[in-house]
């Protein structure tokens, strides 16, 4: 059985591990420093002191006495009186000791000094003032450094006072040469009456009889224990003197803090400090016996635990070298003799020597595939592990690992190479074929096929990185496919949604018990080729932040570098890897989320959010067929026309950048078709044959929607459809003063909101204070206060007098959204404006844009979202910043017919649109986009402006 001791003082670490028994928190519940468990032993309360200018209020005992000067050293070393310790001491600038020395322990819990200290003895003043004049003698023959910090520290064996050694400091001085402090005496108390009933010589015997036990365990391992402790004091029968107390009490105190110091890595400040600060010798028994009753219920734990642990230690290591015995017998000498029946031989050294053929026909594999490795470096680290390999034991627990290493390396598809097909021509026929709509991201496309062709014309052409970003829904990861599919090229797709650990793309140390190569390399081991398509999809998905670990994203930053990703190392290979051939395809929704070195490094196709007609026309090309098939039933038993499916998109997918919905739509259309068939024939297709004669059979009637008729039933199997009340109500809608539309994004997602105004004469208090509802956010409160400045200057005395006397209150519509953002500025002053002029803003026109403090307009964000949503709800005027003029001109064509666009540069423009109904005569500039076409209006009146406008 192992020695107790031996687990208790050098490895209490691993005894934690092995047992689950809190050792080491035990230990310091026992003999930790912590106040507030020594608190528990006595009513000593430690005060501690910054190390700087410093003066306490001294109270009426105290002033009494005369303090005393003193040259102040501070240290975490704990030293007791009476013995004799060997401290580090910084004398800074100090030239020579003229004061006493006090030594005081700076506290573990926050770097301060306790207010205690203790006096040292004139012969340490005397060494130090001997060491100090060795340093004056060396810089006058300037053999050493001033500045340097070692020259001043000096390593002295100190002592405390024979008597009055304790004293408490009231004051310290920070000064140039050193730091010097003021004490007075700290003296003991009178006993207590309690305390004078207490049996000393009992207290004094339990502490004793602590000791020799402890000393006993600790003997177990040689460990040395209270060896400086006189042996006289212990077995003491004379009469005990509170100086002999003393005496024994810090020589036990001093031998049990060695011990947790050196062997159980305990700070024993405080323990120490408090038998420093307490008022009286009986006191001191206490503590001291407090701490040697908690150092030997440690050790009963630990007793009692190793004795269970043994024994059942001891029935393991007995289980598992029988099943070691078991498993050699079976696998040599069982072996053997069914190999000595079969062929008449009987060694089992023929086995060994099989495994060994083995092995060296697997060395030669390995070392004949060794000249695929085309990188130097990377070849000469693999030959070492071939070698390594080569002189392993099969029963070697590195064989396996080292084998599976050199296997993943040889699966690298080093000298393959998929034949580059920069065919334009069918490029584009793929892309139309499997893509609908999106002609400029296609037309990209196709010019970066162009380029590569012509630049990378060989065999092993370079490959580029992509990214596709836009809304959910919108095709990314269809595009990317179609990439792949019109380069004719084999394409993995790798998911980073969710990634949180960078060792999923650049793998694992090969120490790691199950260690193996990033997601890369294995990806490319099964595309077979080193030119592949990888899609990385939802890039934005990765998590940025991984705790005690790197960031994923910086990880990339490696192999999405077309300058770098040709050396590319995983950490499990370890050798260099070839990534410049392949074509990285990304995706992702939003790059805000992305890493904006990372971001820096892509190529970015921005794909905007689907138009009614490109909807349409992938529900005709692709959804309507599949959804049919997909739910078990033929094409031609559902009917669909453009305008039951334009009926479809704009009733129940509205509010979607992408198709998802639609699809989602069209599936449960044919689900419950499907439904309605089997309900009123429930004979139907019983046997398999039978599915193919449904639509040639008269009594099954196909679900026509073409039909007026039918039409009422896509309400019934969808549910009613919400945008057409709200398409109605706005319809018919007149604004009264102060509402206008607003159009904004959120999600991806174009939205038209109103804002409305009202006079609030409830709120006496905020009288010209402008009250806000609708949960908005901090950017948008401050366009309130700018739409108030830009509001005021169109008004005259008497309207702006009004608005003074009255609180205004807007509220922003569908409350339970947030909102935020500058982009509404131009419609909360016309609605101020709108709601004190007492005019009407027209219901068809809404407006977008950032209001500055001077009135200019700025630029927006998410125009296409925002022009799909006003379309949708027949909003046919649209005031937009002159900054987007750009923006608009490259949106499709079909978006812009029905619409007006006006495009202003600052607000007075607006107010000339909407509000001034007395136009004179005047040269006039503005530009607009009437049906898709550009038109500069110039040397107009503003009155002809005006009439095409209301109408």
């Amino acid at each position: 059985m192992r020695s107790l001791s031996r687990f208790l003082f050098r490895r209490p670490q691993l005894w934690i591990n092995r047992y689950g028994i809190p050792l080491r928190q035990k230990c310091i519940h026992g003999f930790s420093s912590s106040s507030s468990q020594n608190n528990n032993n006595s009513n000593i309360k430690l005060k501690t002191i910054p190390l700087q200018n410093y003066q306490c209020n001294v109270d009426e005992n105290d002033s009494k006495t005369n303090p005393t000067d003193f040259c102040l050293f501070s240290s975490v070393q704990p030293i007791f009186p009476n013995n004799q310790m060997n401290c580090q001491i910084k004398i800074g600038n100090l030239k020579r000791i003229t004061k006493p020395l006090l030594y005081t322990i700076i506290s573990p819990n926050n770097g301060e000094i306790f207010t205690i200290g203790i006096a040292l003895s004139k012969q340490v003043e005397k060494s130090l003032n001997t060491e100090l004049k060795v340093i004056e003698q060396r810089d006058v023959n300037g053999n050493i450094l001033i500045n340097d910090p070692m020259s001043n520290t000096f390593n002295l064996d100190i002592i405390s006072k024979q008597k009055n050694y304790r004293y408490k400091i009231i004051k310290i001085e920070m000064t140039p040469d050193g730091i010097f402090a003021q004490g007075i005496p700290y003296k003991d108390r009178p006993l207590t009456q309690a305390e004078q009933q207490i049996d000393i010589k009992n207290e004094v015997q339990q502490i004793s009889s602590l000791v020799f036990q402890i000393r006993k365990s600790a003997q177990i391992d040689r460990i040395e224990a209270f060896t400086d402790v006189k042996q006289t004091l212990l077995e003491s029968s004379e009469k005990l003197t509170p100086t002999k107390i003393d005496e024994l009490v810090y020589q036990v105190a001093a031998g049990l803090s060695k011990l947790q110091t050196n062997n159980l890595k305990l700070n024993t400040s405080q323990f120490v400090q408090q038998l420093l600060e307490s008022q009286s010798y009986v006191e001191r028994l206490f503590i001291l016996r407090k701490q040697l009753e908690n150092m030997s219920g440690v050790l009963d734990l630990v007793n009692k635990h190793f004795k269970e642990s043994d024994s059942s230690l001891l029935k393991l290591h007995q289980q598992t070298l029988a099943k070691l015995a078991t498993e050699y017998i079976r696998q040599n000498y069982l072996k053997d003799a069914t190999t000595s029946s079969s062929y008449g031989g009987s060694t089992g050294s023929q086995s060994q020597v099989g495994e060994k053929q083995k092995q060296s026909v697997l060395v030669k594999k390995y070392q004949d595939r060794l000249s695929l490795i085309p990188d130097e470096a990377s070849r000469d680290k693999v030959k070492k592990e071939i070698e390594r390999f080569s002189l392993l034991d099969k029963q070697s627990s590195e064989f396996h690992k080292i084998n599976s290493y050199l296997d993943e390396v040889f699966s690298i598809p080093f000298s393959k190479f998929t034949a580059v097909q920069w065919d334009v021509q069918y490029a584009k026929e793929v892309l139309n074929n499997e893509i609908e709509g999106l002609e400029k991201v296609k037309e990209r496309i196709i010019e970066m096929i162009s380029v590569n062709k012509l630049k990378n014309a060989g065999q092993k052409a370079k490959g580029f990185i992509l990214l596709l970003n836009g809304p959910p829904g919108t095709g990314k990861t269809s595009i990317a496919k179609s990439i792949a599919k019109a380069l004719k090229r084999n394409s993995r797709f790798i998911s980073c949604a969710g990634v949180a650990d960078s060792t999923f793309f650049k793998g694992h140390k090969r120490t790691y018990v199950d260690s193996m190569p990033g997601v890369f390399i294995r990806e490319l081991i099964k595309s077979n080729t080193m030119n592949p398509v990888f899609i990385l999809d939802e890039l934005d998905k990765v998590s940025k932040h991984q705790a005690g670990g790197a960031d994923p994203y910086y990880t990339l930053l490696e192999i999405l570098n077309p300058e770098e990703n040709h050396n590319f190392t995983d950490h499990y290979m370890d050798i260099s890897v070839d990534f410049s051939h392949v074509i990285f395809i990304l995706t992702s929704n939003d790059t805000l989320q992305m890493l904006e070195p990372l971001k820096n490094r892509l190529e970015t196709i921005d794909i905007q959010a689907y138009i009614q007609e490109e909807k349409l026309q992938i529900a005709n090309n692709f959804l309507v067929n599949k959804s049919i098939e997909s739910n078990g039933i033929k094409q031609s038993m559902i009917k669909y026309d453009n305008e039951t499916l334009i009926k479809i998109i704009k009733a129940w997918c509205y509010q979607e950048s992408g198709v998802r919905e639609l699809k989602r739509c069209l599936e449960k259309i044919a689900r419950k078709h499907a439904t309605n068939l089997l309900i009123a024939n429930p004979n139907l297709c019983e046997k398999v044959d039978e599915l193919n004669q449904i639509q040639f059979d008269p009594t099954i009637q196909s679900l026509d929607l073409t039909k007026d008729k039918n039409l009422e039933l896509i309400s019934q199997y969808l549910g009613p459809p919400i945008f057409d009340i709200q398409l109605e109500q706005r319809s018919i809608k007149k604004f009264p003063p102060g509402q206008v539309n607003i159009l904004t994004v959120g999600g991806m997602i174009g939205h038209v909101l109103t804002v409305e105004s009202c006079f609030d004469e409830s709120e006496v208090e905020k009288k010209g204070q402008i009250i806000a509802s609708g949960n908005i956010k901090l950017v948008l409160q401050e366009s309130l206060k700018l739409a108030k400045i830009n509001a005021y200057k169109y008004l005259n005395e008497e309207q702006k007098q009004s608005l003074s006397k009255k609180a205004i209150h807007m509220h922003f519509t569908e409350g339970a959204t947030p909102k935020d953002g500058p982009s509404a500025g131009t419609a909360i002053t016309t609605a101020l404006i709108s709601l004190v002029t007492n005019f009407t803003v027209p219901s068809n026109l809404a407006m977008t844009g950032e209001i500055s403090l001077n009135g200019q307009v700025c630029k927006i964000g998410g125009l296409q979202q925002k022009l799909i949503a006003a379309k949708t709800l027949d909003i046919v005027d649209i005031i937009l910043p002159y900054a987007n003029l750009g923006d608009a001109l490259n949106l499709p064509t079909q978006l812009l017919k029905g619409l007006n666009l006006y495009f202003v540069t600052d607000y007075q423009q607006i107010y000339d649109l909407i509000f001034d109904q007395q136009i004179g005569n005047v040269n006039y500039t503005i530009n607009t986009i009437k049906n898709g076409i550009y038109e500069t209006i110039q040397n107009r009146s503003k009155e002809q402006i005006q009439q095409s406008i209301n109408c």
